[in-house]
């Protein structure tokens, strides 16, 4: 994870991944706030329209564009204007930068518009198969000690007719990558023996990771992609649609009193030990 110091023969190809879809392609109140410098000229003259400026780390300054599709990227221009910048920035503590920019400056993804996506993501199905009552997307790591809780938790609500649709990536721990791909070679199975041994002092999935195959990597490389477009902050990262269709994102463990308006379903008795401190 660096940040990536554009040249022109790579700009485009890099772009192509940079963009996430936002919920505002509007340019209300969004004009830049000084010149646009020589080296993001080259943006423009390919489509990209600048929709704010703002100062960034080390005399960097970041740049959010939309794209005539209404996706957004920050890129970054050098102090003189010269140099381009795409890519992740880190600072000299490991804190991720970009992230950080992208959640103040860029406006929050179209989540209407990415469940389109999910439902073409690289899942694992648990829970009801056929007429199920309600439907859910789970974005987990398979050695999130919250993926875990919430896998147990959201059991009963199976049970009752939810089906859960897990989309498996793989950045938390070195083998979860591999553990990722194992769960999606081997399927609910797969999932649920990651989960039946699941590791909680270690914090580590109950399952041998696997070698990744060049399709494997494709799809979990697809499924992080994902996850970083919807700005998921922590697993799990829950999607689910309301009572009147409205896409909502959650991040992170949910508490056992939320678990009925995520499902859709009425409540659950929940009777793991584990699950106590959740219990509000």
């Amino acid at each position: 994870m660096r940040a990536t110091i554009l040249t022109l023969a790579t700009f485009t190809a890099l772009l192509t991944t940079s963009f996430v879809p936002a919920s505002q392609p509007s340019d209300q109140s969004t004009a830049p706030t000084r010149p646009v410098p020589p080296a993001l000229r080259p943006a423009l003259q390919d489509g990209l329209h600048v929709v704010s400026s703002f100062a960034a780390a080390s005399g960097l300054t970041g740049w959010v564009m939309r794209r005539s599709d209404g996706k957004y990227a920050v890129l970054y221009t050098t102090s003189d204007g010269q140099t381009l910048v795409v890519g992740e920035l880190l600072s000299s503590t490991g804190q991720d930068l970009s992230d950080s920019y992208a959640e103040r400056y860029v406006p929050p993804p179209d989540l209407t518009a990415l469940w389109a996506e999910f439902d073409q993501a690289n899942v694992v199905i648990a829970g009801t198969k056929a007429a199920s009552k309600s439907a859910i997307y789970v974005i987990m790591d398979p050695n999130c000690i919250f993926c875990h809780m919430l896998w147990i938790a959201l059991k009963p609500y199976e049970a009752a007719g939810l089906q859960v649709r897990w989309i498996p990536v793989g950045f938390l721990h070195q083998d979860s990558s591999a553990k990722a791909a194992a769960i999606l070679k081997g399927g609910e199975a797969a999932l649920e023996q990651c989960q039946q041994h699941f590791d909680v002092r270690a914090e580590s999935g109950g399952i041998a990771g696997i070698a990744i195959t060049p399709d494997l990597r494709t799809k979990l490389e697809a499924n992080l992609q994902l996850m970083r477009q919807a700005r998921v902050q922590g697993t799990p990262g829950i999607f689910y649609k309301d009572a009147s269709g409205r896409v909502i994102r959650r991040d992170g463990m949910p508490s056992m009193s939320e678990l009925p308006s995520i499902t859709g379903l009425p409540a659950q008795p929940e009777t793991d030990p584990q699950l106590a401190r959740f219990a509000k």
